[in-house]
């Protein structure tokens, strides 16, 4: 992410740019810019800061992205994964925009009467009333519903602005995707120029870690379009001083993914994972908010899990059909549950070092805090580095490998802000709201859990 201050100064007042490349990690650019591969960041680097940055756990974009745009954590905003599961019925869905229940920054700074230009934020979908612009991103499947105000649709149309890119089965089809890639890329830099130019915090935002093509295409193709990229940054520069976005990580490493949430003990383990643990499948496709991805038969299950690794307890008094007492009875089956899957060892080479996925098990107070810990997991899985953690209950095997070669992780994630020396110290991604607001000189409206850098 990169935060670019001094924009340009309107009418007296102090603009700000943030520029989110959502899976570009420090290390990535770091390596890319040391190679000479981009020319144009280096020279930005050397001008500014560049900085590794804390993320989310889990550590995927639609908590990650709420983050950066709330300021706060899941038990404030209330998004805790690409799905949720409705404690009425057991039928899983995908929260949206609408279950973001923290103020983003562009709220604040609407009721400030300050105007906001927001394209491609992932989690905005359906779109909703501003003070500006705001075209959704990712996963937004109808651009009617994706852009607020209306009137703005006929020039994004006209101008080919696509929401996302067409990602599917990507690496089987490496020419088309990379001219699908260069042509959205080309459509959000023209609407984005265009509505920079009349003002207000601008925000754009890339996706690059979906599906891309296996390793030895990333440094000959992908970094292509950062370096066509490249020169609209200096001319955004030009309009004044800028601020950049955040960029969570799909660097090049090994990729495991861990195929089954109900492991199965070794034959001469004793067996502390209950058979009554079950996972939750993702959807075949995507269908428009709102929409349920598919609706469960009331389980009789004792725990379940969601992706990507969110233990939930069937107790009552929280879902419909609960079958376990709130105790010590519940707290004993979910000490057993991450004591088993924490136990799982990957069968080949260590990966980075490690033969056990699992680094930790967190419970939900442990990470989270505010007034919608209620609706949070019981428990989170956070991994190491090298396993990438999937819900494809339909295999059978526990590890399986795919084309992609990068993953999520939590604690090098991009940073970049335009001043020399700027304070990096323990960064974190809910740090860049409240320090986005004080830059403009807003305050917050609610209690953020981020702090003002540099302050």
């Amino acid at each position: 992410m990169g935060l670019f201050d001094r924009f340009r100064k309107r009418k007296g007042k102090r603009r700000v740019a943030v520029i989110g490349l959502d899976g570009v990690g420090a290390p990535l650019v770091e390596a890319l810019t040391d190679a000479g591969v981009m020319p144009r960041m280096a020279a930005l680097r050397r001008a500014g800061t560049l900085a590794r940055m804390t993320s989310t756990i889990p550590t995927i974009s639609s908590v990650s992205w709420s983050g950066f745009m709330t300021g706060a954590n899941p038990g404030r905003h209330g998004i805790y994964g690409f799905t949720d599961v409705k404690r009425d019925s057991y039928a899983v869905y995908f929260p949206n925009y609408r279950h973001v229940q923290a103020p983003t920054i562009w709220d604040v700074l609407g009721a400030e009467g300050r105007r906001s230009i927001v394209l491609n934020i992932p989690n905005t979908y359906p779109a909703k009333d501003i003070n500006g612009v705001l075209v959704s991103g990712f996963v937004a499947v109808n651009i009617e519903r994706a852009v607020t105000p209306a009137s703005v649709l006929p020039l994004l149309k006209s101008q080919g602005y696509k929401i996302d890119v067409d990602y599917v089965n990507a690496n089987e089809r490496v020419d088309p995707f990379f001219r699908d890639l260069h042509d959205t890329l080309a459509a959000r830099r023209r609407a984005f120029g265009h509505f920079s130019a009349r003002g207000g915090l601008g925000l754009l935002h890339r996706r690059h870690h979906r599906d891309r093509p296996p390793a030895p295409l990333l440094l000959e193709r992908l970094c292509r379009p950062r370096v066509a990229a490249a020169p609209a940054l200096p001319r955004l520069l030009r309009r004044g001083r800028r601020d950049d976005r955040r960029a969570r990580r799909r660097a090049p490493r090994r990729h495991t993914a861990l195929r089954d949430r109900r492991p199965r003990p070794h034959a001469d383990r004793d067996r502390v994972l209950p058979e009554r643990v079950a996972a939750a499948a993702g959807p075949p496709g995507v269908q428009d908010a709102d929409a349920e991805v598919h609706r469960r038969p009331r389980p009789v299950l004792e725990a379940f899990i969601l992706d990507p690794g969110r233990i939930y307890l069937n107790l009552k008094g929280r879902f419909a059909n609960g079958v376990l007492e709130p105790g010590a009875d519940a707290e004993q089956l979910l000490q057993r549950i991450a004591t088993g899957l924490a136990a799982i060892e990957y069968p080949g080479a260590a990966v980075n070092g490690n033969r056990r996925p699992v680094k930790q098990v967190f419970r939900r107070d442990e990470i989270y805090r505010g007034p919608l810990l209620e609706q949070a997991p019981d428990a989170v899985l956070h991994f190491h580095d090298g396993f990438d953690i999937k819900g494809a209950v339909a295999r059978d095997e526990l590890f399986g490998r795919s084309a992609l070669t990068g993953m999520h992780t939590y604690d090098d994630s991009l940073l970049y802000v335009n001043r020399p020396g700027f304070p990096t110290r323990d960064v974190a991604i809910t740090d860049l709201a409240p320090t986005i607001l004080a830059t403009l000189g807003a305050r917050p409206s609610q209690p953020m859990d981020g702090r003002v850098l540099g302050a």
